[in-house]
């Protein structure tokens, strides 16, 4: 498939009055020895695009897989707002009902990481019915929060926890200049996020202050690893295209009003998780840390229907390790049917 021409790519515009564009395809047709195979719903998060599943697509797609990938709201061909307000749990998990229903597609197992996982999660909360099974990739499953709270306000108390301001970052990201400070410093933007050892991120997104000293400063590294130049040109270009005023919404939600309100409509009895349900903790990420993973999924998953892996990876293991998790979709997608 040729992601540079988006073949392969639809539109829709959802209830809301929101245009997505995402990639689609139908799976093979079941034949007198193998039934058709399931249609895969990808969701990307900060600062990605439908592009950084592709590694997963140009896998699956092959053995008969079908494809719900979206740029999602603020990314890529996607309409971009900038109302925090617009990002709300129940309100992008309507969006992607609505692709599902333009498609004319019933279920569909959810894969998804990083931001990704808030929307897997809120559409399993508002439409369980519409997920047969879900993956959670980095931070896990995250269940709704009807206290109100959020991870920034609650800063000081995660520090008591892990022992490092762990959403010090996320301060820099709600800030008014923001968007205007990464776009002026994109490059460095991109070497901070996309850090070339997980040691950069401890060192400056888990330091106060430490993100915007970072940007301001120009601050670069080598390019990491697993990032190709022509992978990084397509970043930067699809993020100053939009801009990043609507990415960081996501975090700018985080602290409105109406998405605490939002959050405490999720009828109480879809808080646990019923579905099977695969857990990927990567070992190294110091921010979506495996064990604040599992204490999410304590009291709002279904021990029984757990899977639980890890990787020895950051937080980008999409990227960096295709085919351990390329490995670990297929045998757990595989006893499913079981």
């Amino acid at each position: 498939m040729d992601f540079d021409q988006r073949r392969g790519y639809r539109r829709v515009t959802t209830q809301r009055g929101f245009t997505y564009s995402y990639y689609f395809a139908a799976p093979a047709p079941s034949t007198s020895s193998e039934p058709s195979k399931p249609f895969l719903f990808f969701a990307h998060g900060f600062p990605s695009s439908s592009y950084s599943w592709h590694k997963q697509i140009e896998f699956f797609q092959p053995l008969g897989y079908g494809f719900i990938v979206p740029d999602m709201l603020g990314y890529g061909g996607t309409d971009k707002p900038i109302d925090p307000d617009a990002y709300i749990g129940s309100g992008l998990a309507q969006d992607i009902v609505d692709i599902f229903n333009q498609e004319k597609i019933s279920q569909v197992i959810g894969v998804a990481h990083d931001w990704g996982n808030r929307v897997l999660s809120r559409l399993i909360n508002h439409h369980p019915e519409c997920v047969s099974a879900c993956a959670f990739i980095g931070s896990g499953y995250g269940p709704p929060n009807a206290q109100g709270t959020d991870p920034i306000s609650q800063s000081k108390d995660l520090e008591k926890i892990v022992g490092y301001d762990i959403v010090a970052y996320m301060r820099f990201f709600v800030q008014p200049d923001a968007a205007k400070v990464i776009e002026e410093h994109i490059d460095s933007f991109l070497d901070l996020v996309y850090p070339v050892t997980p040691e950069v991120w401890m060192e400056s997104m888990c330091v106060d202050g430490g993100a915007r000293a970072w940007i301001e400063q120009d601050k670069r590294t080598s390019l990491a690893w697993y990032i190709t130049p022509e992978d990084r040109d397509r970043q930067k270009q699809e993020l100053m295209a939009g801009g990043l005023s609507a990415p960081l919404c996501w975090y700018k939600t985080l602290v409105q009003d109406a998405n605490k309100k939002d959050d405490a409509n999720v009828p109480p009895e879809n808080y646990v998780v019923k579905q099977p349900l695969l857990y990927v903790a990567c070992a190294r990420d110091c921010i979506a840390r495996p064990d604040l993973g599992d204490a999410r999924h304590e009291n709002c998953v279904n021990k029984d229907t757990l899977t639980r892996k890890v990787v020895d990876a950051d937080h980008w293991v999409v990227e960096s390790h295709p085919d351990s998790i390329n490995a670990i979709l297929l045998e757990w997608m595989g006893a499913l049917k079981n």
